[in-house]
Order: C-alpha cells, then sequence, then structure tokens
C-alpha cells in the first residue's frame, strides 16, 4: 500500500500559510516552514512497518495546485492523509472532492483527515465532503498506523475490530467511530523520525526560531504539562492532548546527538507546548554539558512564566539553551485567570529578567482581541509588551488576534455568551478578529502593529545593536528585522 502524506498548496491565499505544527494558524508574508513533528513520526512509522509512504509539502515545495495535483496523480497513493486546521478546513474538503473525482478503475483512493479541527467535529467533515476517515486526537500518528493495518489492502474489507479508538469511518450511508480517543501510546517507544524520508531540509532554514542553521525540531512530549490544571481555554491544541506525556531525557539527548552527527544541524527546536521542567530539565541539561552538546547546538523551547529558578536558568544557558518562547497572551490579570494561564502578572517581568541575565532570549507572544478587554486593557498589553523589548528583558516578539477554535473552551464560551461573529471557517486566519470586543477591528489591528513598531524605537535598536558577538547575530538581527516588515504587512489594511 502506498501512502502519501501531504499538505495541497493554496493558490488564492497570498503568503505562506502555517499548518503544520502550529498551534495557532496564522499566514505570514515572510516564508516560515516549521518542521511537521507528530505527520513525520506517521510517516516513519508507516515506512518502518513496511509501507511505502511519500512526503508532498506541497507548502514547503512551493509548488502550485497544479503542480501537486500532477504530483499526486504521477504518486498515484492509495490513501492521502492531510492535516487540517479551522481556516482551511473548507479547502480540504474541497481538494478531497477533486481528488474523489479522479478515482477510477485502476486508482482508488482513500482519504483521511487528521487534526484539532476534525477532532472537535469529526463528523463535519463527513456531511461536507467525500473524506473516507477522520483520525481525532493528538497520537494520529500510531492511529493511522493502526487503521493501514486494519485495511491491509487498498481494496480489502476494512477490519473495524481491529481499530484502536478515536477512529470515525464510513459504513455505507452511516459515519460510525470506535469511540473516544485514548492518549496511551508509550512516546518512548517512537523510534527517531526518518528525517529523509520526511525531506527535513525544506524547513532547516527558512524559520525565524532558528539564529544559526540548518535547524530542525524534536517533541520531548504531547503536549503541556500546564494541562493538568486545565490548560490555557484558548489552546487548539487541548483538544488533541487533553493529558500530558514526556519522552525521557535520555532519549531526546540521543536524538540530538543522532541530529548533530548525522545532519550537521546547529539549532534544536522543541515544539513541545511547554518543555520538562524541575528535575527532568535538570537532569536533561546535565547530559547536554557531558555530551558535549551544548558547544554544539543552539536549544531553544517553549516555557512558562514562574516554571523556572534562576538556577535552572543559568543551568539552562550552560546546557546550550538560547531562546525561551513565553506565551504573555495580556497584561491584564482578569484575562490572564479567565484564559486560565495560572499565572500573575508580575511574574511576567521577574522571568523575563532573570532568563535574560542568566543569558538566555526570551520570546513572547501576545493576543489581541479578547472580548471583556476594554481599550485601556489592551493598552495596558501593548505598553508591556514594548516595554520589556525596549529595556531589554525580552529580544522579540510575535503579536496575533485571539481566535476561538473549536474544541476549545473559549469557543465553547463564546458560542453561550453570543461573542462569536461568524461560524464561517474561512474567517478564522487571524486577518481580522472573530469575536465581538469593545474596539473597532482596524484599531485592533492598529494596535498589534503598534507593538511590532518597538523594533524602530532608538532604545531597542541600540541594545540589539550593543548584543552583536557574531555574523550569526547580523544575520539573525536582519531576518528578525525583514519579520517585522511582515508582520506589520500581516496586519495592514486588506
Amino acid at each position: 500500500m502506498k501512502i502519501a502524506i501531504t499538505y495541497p498548496p493554496f493558490d488564492d491565499i497570498k503568503g505562506t500559510p502555517l499548518l503544520s505544527q502550529n498551534r495557532q494558524y496564522q499566514v505570514f508574508h515572510n516564508p516560515t516552514y516549521i518542521y511537521p513533528m507528530v505527520p513525520a513520526y506517521a510517516a516513519t512509522l508507516l515506512k518502518n512497518a513496511g509501507y511505502d509512504v511519500v512526503w508532498l509539502d506541497g507548502i514547503a515545495e512551493k509548488w502550485s495546485y497544479q503542480k501537486w495535483l500532477k504530483e499526486i496523480i504521477r504518486e498515484k497513493p492509495d490513501l492521502i492523509v492531510m492535516e487540517t486546521k479551522t481556516p482551511v478546513v473548507k479547502k480540504h474538503w474541497e481538494i478531497i472532492n477533486d481528488l474523489k473525482s479522479l478515482v477510477t478503475d485502476h486508482w482508488s483512493l482513500i482519504t483521511v483527515l487528521v487534526g484539532d479541527h476534525v477532532t472537535a467535529l469529526p463528523e463535519e467533515s463527513f456531511e461536507k465532503s467525500k473524506v473516507d476517515f477522520v483520525l481525532t486526537g493528538g497520537d494520529y500518528d500510531f492511529l493511522l498506523l493502526n487503521l493501514c493495518n486494519s485495511l491491509q489492502t487498498p481494496n480489502s474489507k476494512l477490519q473495524t475490530s481491529k481499530l484502536e479508538p478515536g477512529i470515525y469511518y464510513r459504513e455505507g450511508k452511516k459515519v460510525k467511530n470506535t469511540g473516544k480517543f485514548l492518549l496511551n501510546h508509550d512516546l518512548n517507544k517512537l523510534p527517531f523520525i526518518n528525517r529523509e524520508l520526511t525531506k527535513w531540509r525544506l524547513y532547516a532554514y527558512e524559520n525565524g526560531n532558528y539564529k544559526r542553521t540548518p535547524g530542525t525540531y524534536i517533541m520531548a512530549g504531547r503536549d503541556c504539562w500546564h494541562r493538568i490544571k486545565g490548560g490555557c481555554t484558548f489552546c487548539s491544541w487541548t483538544t488533541l492532548f487533553p493529558t500530558w506525556r514526556a519522552r525521557k531525557p535520555e532519549l531526546l539527548i540521543d536524538e540530538i546527538g543522532f541530529l548533530i552527527d548525522s545532519y550537521g544541524v546547529k539549532t534544536v527546536f522543541d515544539d513541545t507546548g511547554t518543555f520538562i521542567v524541575g528535575d527532568q530539565l535538570r537532569k536533561f541539561c546535565r547530559l547536554m554539558i557531558k555530551r558535549g552538546y551544548n558547544k554544539k547546538i543552539d536549544f531553544s523551547c517553549n516555557m512558562r512564566f514562574g516554571a523556572c529558578s534562576f538556577d535552572d536558568y543559568k543551568l539552562m544557558k550552560k546546557a546550550g539553551f538560547r531562546m525561551l518562547l513565553f506565551g504573555l497572551e495580556s497584561a491584564n490579570q482578569e484575562t490572564l485567570d479567565k484564559i486560565n494561564k495560572n499565572l500573575k502578572v508580575e511574574q511576567i517581568t521577574d522571568s523575563c529578567k532573570k532568563a535574560k541575565k542568566a543569558g538566555l532570549s526570551p520570546h513572547l507572544t501576545v493576543m489581541l482581541g479578547f472580548p471583556w478587554e476594554t481599550r485601556r486593557d489592551v493598552l495596558e498589553t501593548v505598553r508591556l509588551g514594548r516595554e520589556l523589548l525596549k529595556k531589554g528583558y525580552a529580544d522579540t516578539l510575535q503579536a496575533t488576534l485571539i481566535i476561538p477554535y473549536p474544541g476549545t473552551a473559549l469557543f465553547r464560551e463564546a458560542k453561550e455568551k453570543d461573542w462569536l461573529k461568524t461560524l464561517n471557517w474561512d474567517r478564522y486566519d487571524m486577518r481580522r478578529p472573530v469575536l465581538k470586543t469593545k474596539m473597532k477591528d482596524g484599531e485592533l489591528k492598529r494596535l498589534v502593529q503598534e507593538i511590532y513598531k518597538v523594533a524602530f524605537d532608538p532604545r531597542f535598536i541600540i541594545k540589539r545593536l550593543i548584543s552583536i558577538r557574531s555574523l550569526d547575530d547580523v544575520k539573525f538581527i536582519s531576518m528578525a528585522g525583514r519579520k517585522v516588515l511582515g508582520h506589520l504587512a500581516d496586519f495592514g489594511r486588506r
């Protein structure tokens, strides 16, 4: 059986749509390609099981839709898998219907959708398209292998008794399922990803997280240990990963060594919702130092404010850590409480100062457009974000509009309180607010731009210039400048 794991391109979307491993979908003017970890694991598991696997990322390949379609027709896979998200799910339905129209007596095609949107609304895709299977939950790498094993051959009868929980399928005109998905797979038994099969170099250079290239991703856990306390109400990945699991630090270190020796990577970014902390973090750091990997790569990850002590930050710096991505979201304590950040406003500056003092580079993410926030609240978030950068407590920042994705607690609350402007999924692409707020849409977008304009503040520029220590620093600052101009365009007038 030949299986294609693919991201179809969209000719009508100007810019680069971030689909792979991105919790908050967005279209960037400047290309950014994020290595898709779970699909890459799926490809590797299938290949190791003896299946013929092809990797066709039309977005990262910069193909047109017609070029991608020709590749599909040339490969003639028996089964095709697409990760989808809310803003493009309607496009994926159209693509599935296009593909089904190509089916002949000599080519049958099974279509599969995975991702957070179809996990939240699995039956919707059967109503709107000719999709054959929907795999729910975040362990769709394991579920895809299980599905293929249960099919045996493309034209054989599906052995439903062998299907794991979480799989939706057609049986005649009915849509059936195998029950609620389980996250009981052992992540420590996962093989190292087959990076050649999954064309890792497509994602190794154009990525704002990389100061030195080539770079790549790993994934310590699925997905965020804050999920134990309910998780952030806006995060779409709480739909996929309602529980927390992590791989052993020793396995992460072995994988990093493999990436250094086999591919010469210079940057590794861990895409876990929040990286391991406490004793596991310290063990990871000591192993990085013991094996000397701290002198060979930059390591970056997602982290939560207040999760590490100053001693932890110092050890992380010694272990080769460079950037820590913190979710600031809002400077309004009421908002932080409402979205279940489990964070006090004062921890934001404190953590940034400690991380920066230890020699690390804090990167902040900010969200504007919460329905309950006043203009004064939004301006306070803008002020704090700009102030942290101007004072040098943080180095970079990304600002977005808050989007309530189906399956999240925020979406449920928005429906209950009539905050939603629309249920047209095309509009959920961060280009405009879909939540009713106390401000006009144009003003919100202007304030997003206002945060980015800190890059032109003399104090920020001076601090960036005096931080230059190498040619890599010059290249990174230059790239960051282009990214800022791109983000200003992302939230410009349309």
